[in-house]
């Protein structure tokens, strides 16, 4: 009797085990189909003032800079299947794709957009098309203080046999960038998003530590928490500033506090640089129902208006094969998040447009642009055909 008495307590542990684990992979399971929009149906909202432009030449725009003095937009672009080597690296590619290196454009509020030439300097001073793989992702512009006119351009550059940091100067009025260097380091392994901080610093995330094989399917379906933001000193040293992350997205800045996309727990985390350039965490920015990819700061308002994917499963398979046109049930929203003053007071949160699918395959970046009495908002999309144009959704 002492023996089976004695064992009771060891089943009623093993129940209350098994009970919360079970209850632990079921509120998984509901939490990953609310993410992933399983079983929903979406309608569009606000979207009726917007349209495409673009087609076949502002495709695939996966980043958007926004100059808030002179209100230019800033676009970088590039054909929708040559993005399948970096974003799916594991799959057969023809590199026929390779023959047309991406392109980045400037746009006015009228519509009108022209290509910036990527140029290179040789040694005799006269400039020549960059001879460099150029397949862009995320990029980011430092204007230099006290002169404006004078802008660097860093890009990453998900080059044919390593990823890097292309870095270009260009003076406003000009229709050219110039190579200044490419730098690449073990720890930009699958660099997605980059800051810029001075003509040479920065901080780029990674969204992947594993590049090919296996393990980097494990780790993005598990949402393994191994994906880290890289900084970039003055002197051209690399240093991991913040890791832990789950697939570590867009990047942007506002004031002292720097944003962090955490698309495998989607979510923002909130970062302060401490001295010696390492990020704190000072708190996150919860997401209910989609996933965020990149991140546009208002600079009048320190607003942030993040795009996300309403029906994640939907949109992988579209960037997969764009050929599919899935755009009927793949969908977008777009959120605007508003600090309560200090961002660690919290943030409120509303959605701003929602789109079906049928409007954009899905979106990576909107973009407020402002100039003269033109205030819109532009969506981007890293396997979008065209650009898409909101006039009066803010």
């Amino acid at each position: 009797m002492a023996a089976f008495g004695s064992s009771r307590p060891l089943t009623w542990i093993a129940v209350a085990l098994i009970a919360a684990v079970g209850y632990y992979i079921v509120e998984t399971a509901r939490h990953s189909a609310r993410m992933l929009g399983l079983g929903q149906v979406y309608s569009n909202v606000n979207t009726t003032s917007c349209r495409q432009i673009g087609h076949g030449e502002l495709s695939g725009c996966e980043d958007i800079i926004v100059d808030s003095e002179t209100g230019l937009a800033y676009l970088a672009c590039g054909r929708l299947y040559a993005r399948q080597r970096w974003a799916h690296p594991d799959d057969p590619y023809d590199p026929v794709h390779e023959e047309e290196a991406d392109r980045v454009y400037v746009m006015d509020e009228s519509d009108n957009y022209s290509e910036l030439k990527v140029l290179e300097r040789l040694g005799d001073g006269t400039l020549q098309p960059f001879s460099q793989d150029f397949r862009v992702h995320g990029f980011d512009i430092y204007w230099s203080p006290g002169a404006r006119q004078e802008m660097t351009f860093m890009f990453i550059n998900h080059q044919l046999h390593r990823n890097a940091i292309s870095i270009f100067s260009h003076k406003h009025g000009t229709d050219y960038l110039v190579h200044v260097e490419t730098v690449a380091s073990d720890l930009l392994n699958s660099p997605n998003n980059i800051l810029a901080l001075s003509k040479r610093a920065f901080y780029a995330t990674n969204d992947m530590k594993y590049v090919h094989g296996i393990m980097r399917e494990v780790s993005k379906y598990l949402r393994i928490p191994n994906t880290h933001v890289v900084y970039r000193s003055e002197q051209g040293e690399f240093a991991i500033a913040a890791k832990g992350i789950r697939y570590a997205n867009g990047i942007a800045k506002h004031q002292d506090w720097i944003y962090v996309v955490s698309s495998g727990d989607p979510g923002i985390h909130v970062y302060k640089a401490l001295p010696d350039h390492s990020l704190a965490l000072n708190g996150r920015i919860g997401f209910k129902d989609s996933i965020p990819d990149n991140i546009f700061v208002d600079p009048l308002t320190g607003q942030l208006y993040c795009a996300s994917f309403l029906k994640a499963l939907e949109a992988l398979r579209y960037f997969k094969h764009p050929s599919l046109n899935t755009t009927v049930t793949a969908g977008t929203k777009i959120l605007r998040i508003t600090p309560r003053g200090d961002p660690r007071n919290g943030f409120d949160i509303e959605p701003i447009l929602i789109d079906s699918g049928r409007l954009m395959p899905t979106a990576t970046i909107a973009a407020v642009q402002r100039r003269g009495k033109v205030e819109r908002l532009l969506v981007g999309g890293v396997m979008s055909d065209a650009l898409v144009v909101c006039d009066s959704v803010l």
